[in-house]
């Protein structure tokens, strides 16, 4: 089942559209699952992997609950990943920020719980401007 507008799909990747359009008469929520099992992208894979995947199914139903739980993980850990590294840059940015501009604002100190003592609010920070 081409999908028009999807590059991968032109290239004979396997989209989840493509999937559920082959499998309608089948629960909604197992074709899902079956296709989140295949690869930890949400949206398509690769068609090797697909079929390998369904001839390990056929031969050990069970196979799929490792596979699937082991997509979400994987997701899981790239999201934490990111929010992780994401938290790093910012406090970097602040902490190199507070020191060029405003280096007297007591709410710098002990970034962020600096910020709860007096006159640490970010409202006072022109006060303190450089």
């Amino acid at each position: 089942f081409p999908v028009p507008g999807i590059y991968l799909a032109s290239r004979g990747y396997l989209t989840f559209d493509a999937f559920q359009q082959a499998n309608q008469a089948a629960n909604p929520l197992a074709v899902r699952a079956v296709f989140d099992s295949f690869a930890t992208s949400a949206g398509n894979c690769d068609p090797n992997v697909a079929q390998a995947k369904l001839d390990k199914y056929k031969n050990n139903v069970e196979a799929i609950k490792f596979d699937l739980l082991k997509a979400k993980v994987l997701g899981l850990v790239a999201i934490v990943t990111l929010l992780f590294l994401l938290g790093i840059a910012d406090i970097i940015a602040f902490t190199d920020v507070y020191h060029g501009w405003f280096p007297d604002w007591p709410g710098g100190e002990n970034f962020p719980f600096g910020m709860l003592k007096p006159g640490g609010s970010p409202f006072t920070i022109p006060d303190y401007w450089i």
